[in-house]
């Protein structure tokens, strides 16, 4: 089940893209002592966000070669593929400009935390398509009898998660990412019930 009370407060890249609480005005009695940059404190704090930066890269990674070994058709896989290096893109980009940064108030301002959220959910979201690719043949391939009480339940709920993660693929930092992490539950559910009707 969804929390998005938990989700307005959770670390990582959720509490500067959700509604909750505005950080930025209190953290400085993290990062300053006289008004001066604490040199250890902002050292620290870029290791940290390139350290994450990495982990997402090495998501996107693992999402890729688990696409590439599933059962989806070569067009259906291009599209995925062409996200998550899309993503991965994306991920170099934002490591360039924090190895850059002079200071924590500097990471803060250029720092895209909103594409970055959208980045981590391509992981989530490929797997989830190439998964119900793989079901959809492995069904088809078995040619169940147009006569079968459950098979148009099951074509609509293979359809609403490919859809859904479709749209998952293609957040920018504009989407709505609490309506976004509603969705890909919905479609894990869809697979869930897919599942159990075959």
């Amino acid at each position: 089940m969804n929390h998005p009370e938990k989700e307005k407060n959770a670390g990582g890249m959720t509490y500067r893209t959700l509604p909750g609480i505005e950080t930025t005005l209190i953290t400085q009695y993290l990062d300053h002592h006289d008004r001066k940059t604490i040199s250890a404190v902002s050292e620290k704090n870029k290791k940290y966000y390139m350290a994450s930066a990495d982990k997402t890269i090495a998501r996107l990674e693992l999402a890729k070669i688990r696409v590439e070994n599933s059962d989806i058709s070569s067009d259906e896989c291009q599209v995925v593929m062409g996200r998550i290096s899309h993503g991965l893109d994306c991920m170099e980009c934002i490591k360039n400009r924090v190895k850059n940064v002079a200071s924590n108030e500097e990471l803060h301002k250029i720092t895209p935390y909103k594409l970055w959220h959208a980045v981590k959910l391509i992981p989530s979201a490929a797997e989830g398509y190439a998964v119900t690719a793989s079901i959809e043949n492995v069904i088809f391939r078995a040619k169940i009898p147009e006569s079968n009480p459950d098979l148009e339940k099951i074509r609509t709920h293979l359809d609403n998660a490919k859809t859904i993660f479709l749209h998952l693929l293609n957040l920018d930092e504009n989407s709505d990412f609490a309506s976004a992490e509603n969705s890909r539950l919905k479609a894990y559910k869809d697979i869930e019930i897919v599942q159990n009707l075959v």
